[in-house]
């Protein structure tokens, strides 16, 4: 790692055996979780080790890598946090890595399911107990399960829109904020489709400033949608570091066109199935709830580009055009939906879950993806048809171990993500799961403590988040 200049290290530490190698990891594991507490005192702690062990490892190196670990809140030791392991390779996996992956992209264009397992079974006896495994988890809270009614969750919703006020009202204008992905709107869209119904019957009187926002929304998202049907990316050269490096990559590639602070073209490695996915899946909550053909016809435009692309090696992002598809047969009824849905599911989601329940590499078993799958799981599994016996059977031996891979770190650690509408979902089809029942209140009471303190109310956690909280019963 260059920042640290671990690479001209030859000379091991003194204490507990520890190699170069070994600091060098262990201080990236750390580096990370600093980054993500977005803590800059953590962050300047943990890169002050890595400038004094630039030149030598000291005696007491192992201790000092210990120290910073439990001030970033990984275990003694760097390789779990709660008990729970992180994702430690070995220097066999990082070396056949880039082969199989490269196997995996040309198994997924090949749309052949039995393919595209080969490939995952390789990786998985490469990855061994260390598939499944994240590369950086969350510190989880313990929440007590909501106590709010229908009509206080609604009156909370609204009084936290109320404070975004400026931003509202752009939106509600149809003006787009700066810098920002179309994932934000459709997190907006998504949110007020779940709570209008609920405003109707508890706050009447903000149903028009309700609407003027599902409007102003709903006209961004119709007119930044592309001809082929996907949704365009922000143009964020220079304002951010990852997806900046991103685009200029694919620029000098020949692979991306920017239009007026928009990357128009699809991500050749799959990634606009997400803000496709969650763009024409609020765009048709919208058109459904208000029968509004425009908007439902342009979600059923990104459904058709969705239904047209051939997976990719990332299986959260396959999963968003499953989501997707999914509701675009719950709209519409139409076969080819549900049916693309499921060659989906098979190519592009499940053979890549690994025995622990998550999904085998170290990016799509961090929590935060896990559950965009888990999503998806639950969103196919309520619109497959109860007669279609054989494909549900499919279906629950991959919905099984992945809600209890989730609601096991949630036992470890406590509520590491906010996952109600998902867990809602879910719910509803294992209600005979007593611990996925139990996660709906905690995971609601959780969202609750995000948004208000009993006084000061904000918009802490994301709108359909913060809408579920509705059709949780105190």
């Amino acid at each position: 790692m260059s920042r640290f200049a671990f690479a001209c290290l030859m000379v091991p530490a003194l204490a507990a055996g520890l190699t170069t190698d070994e600091a060098e990891a262990r201080l990236r594991m750390a580096l990370q979780i600093a980054r993500e507490h977005n803590d800059r005192a953590l962050v300047s702690q943990v890169e002050k080790v890595g400038r004094d062990f630039k030149a030598a490892l000291p005696a007491d190196a192992d201790e000092r890598l210990c120290k910073v670990e439990t001030a970033v809140g990984i275990d003694r030791g760097g390789w779990s946090m709660a008990g729970q392991p992180l994702f430690h390779p070995t220097a066999v996996m990082k070396a056949q890595q880039p082969e199989l992956s490269a196997k995996l992209i040309a198994a997924m264009q090949s749309d052949d399911a039995a393919q595209v397992r080969a490939v995952t079974q390789e990786m998985l006896t490469l990855l061994g107990d260390q598939a499944g495994v994240p590369d950086g988890r969350r510190a989880g809270k313990k929440a007590e399960p909501s106590t709010i009614d229908e009509a206080e969750a609604t009156k909370l919703f609204l009084d936290a829109l109320k404070r975004e006020g400026r931003a509202v009202r752009q939106l509600s204008e149809g003006k787009p904020i700066p810098d920002q992905m179309l994932r934000l709107y459709a997190d907006v869209l998504h949110g007020v489709a779940i709570i209008r119904p609920f405003v109707e019957k508890h706050a009447p009187g903000s149903i028009p400033d309700l609407d003027k926002l599902t409007n102003g929304v709903a006209t961004i998202l119709t007119s930044l949608q592309q001809p082929e049907g996907h949704f365009p990316f922000p143009d964020l050269r220079g304002k951010n570091i990852r997806f900046g490096d991103m685009i200029n990559r694919q620029l000098s590639a020949g692979k991306a066109e920017v239009k007026n602070g928009w990357i128009v073209t699809a991500d050749p490695d799959g990634g606009s199935q997400f803000d496709t996915g969650v763009c024409g899946t609020a765009l048709l909550l919208a058109g459904q709830l208000h029968h509004n053909e425009t908007w439902q016809q342009a979600g059923l435009k990104a459904a058709d580009w969705a239904l047209r692309q051939k997976c990719c090696a990332n299986f959260n992002y396959n999963a968003f055009s499953v989501s997707l598809l999914a509701q675009a047969f719950r709209v519409t009824g139409e076969a080819k939906y549900l049916d693309a849905a499921l060659k989906k599911f098979r190519i592009g989601v499940a053979p890549g879950q690994a025995p622990n329940g998550r999904w085998m590499d170290a990016h799509n078993a961090r929590t935060v993806y896990h559950l965009i799958i888990l999503r998806a799981l639950g969103d196919l599994g309520s619109v497959v048809p109860a007669d279609r016996t054989t494909e549900r059977a499919e279906l629950d031996a991959v919905t099984r171990p992945a809600i209890k891979a989730l609601l096991n770190e949630f036992d470890a650690m406590g509520l590491t993500v906010d996952a109600l509408p998902e867990l809602q979902t879910l719910a509803t089809l294992y209600p005979e799961d007593e611990r996925l029942q139990a996660a709906v209140p905690a995971t609601a009471g959780l969202i609750v403590g995000k948004c208000t303190n009993g006084e000061r109310v904000k918009l802490g956690s994301a709108a359909a988040q913060l809408a579920a909280l509705v059709r949780v019963k105190p």
